[in-house]
């Protein structure tokens, strides 16, 4: 066993990990008859990949994010309307944000869109817009491109180009999936206007909901230590927590009080 590659032990951890979910230094030592610092330097080539996760002792395989539902399948409830309700708390009246597409930020405009104090706000998610535009306390700017219909959102390089224009205090962004490798999207469209809206604003606030935690979707939005602050309904748990912590990105809860 000891001829046998690194690259074609990796390939064998892989099919391991994809039956069984976890694995452990001691397994991949017994499998393969090496050393724990082989065994170690294995699984530290192998969680490069944004599939699988370092735990202690071993690794682990990433839960793959589901497909998300048409826009307009997506229930209302009371999760994400608090959500809303404690992103807006934390926003100071009169910043300027990028608003994100999705069910919990559909309800961070519906609130806006009720509230009479000045905001500046840019957006290419056509429902958060049509709510918006209720409100002449609002500042607007209209993000046009290709229409995704999934999303309800305009997307694409003429939108990206249109976002580049704007410098913004805030990145309000939804959580399609959160894991130690960061926040990742199911479309390359949607993960690069995503980017986009990071790179032109100071702060990025993520909100949603704790059943995204360590999951993954294909495309990378950006690296955790991106995020200025979580907001979502439950404290993540594991080796997200401990990142988080780690690189002391503040976390705020449905429960927490906002000093």
């Amino acid at each position: 066993m000891n001829a046998v590659t690194q690259e074609e032990r990796l390939a064998v951890i892989v099919n391991l990990l994809e039956r069984q979910q976890r694995i452990t230094l001691d397994e991949i030592c017994r499998h393969f008859g090496i050393s724990r610092d082989s065994a170690r330097r294995d699984l530290i080539r192998l969680t490069e990949q944004p599939r699988f996760q370092r735990i202690r002792g071993g690794a682990r395989l990433l839960t793959a994010a589901s497909e998300p539902l048409p826009f307009q399948q997506r229930p209302r409830n009371g999760t994400k309307v608090a959500l809303a309700r404690r992103t807006l708390e934390v926003l100071q009246p009169g910043a300027s944000l990028y608003l994100d597409a999705g069910s919990t930020l559909l309800e961070l405009a519906r609130l806006l869109a009720a509230q009479p104090r000045p905001f500046t706000l840019v957006s290419a998610a056509l429902d958060a817009l049509q709510l918006l535009s209720q409100n002449p306390a609002l500042g607007l700017h209209v993000l046009g491109g290709e229409f995704d219909p999934l999303q309800r959102m305009m997307l694409g390089a003429e939108t990206e180009r249109q976002l580049g224009q704007f410098r913004l205090q805030h990145a309000v962004m939804g959580i399609c999936a959160l894991s130690t490798h960061g926040l990742s999207a199911p479309t390359a469209a949607e993960a690069a206007l995503k980017r986009r809206a990071i790179a032109q604003s100071e702060h990025l606030i993520a909100v949603g909901s704790a059943a995204k935690f360590d999951t993954q979707q294909l495309h990378q939005v950006c690296e955790l230590a991106r995020l200025d602050l979580l907001i979502c309904d439950a404290m993540p748990a594991g080796p997200l927590r401990q990142a988080l912590t780690d690189l002391e990105i503040p976390i705020l809860t449905l429960e927490a009080p906002i000093d």
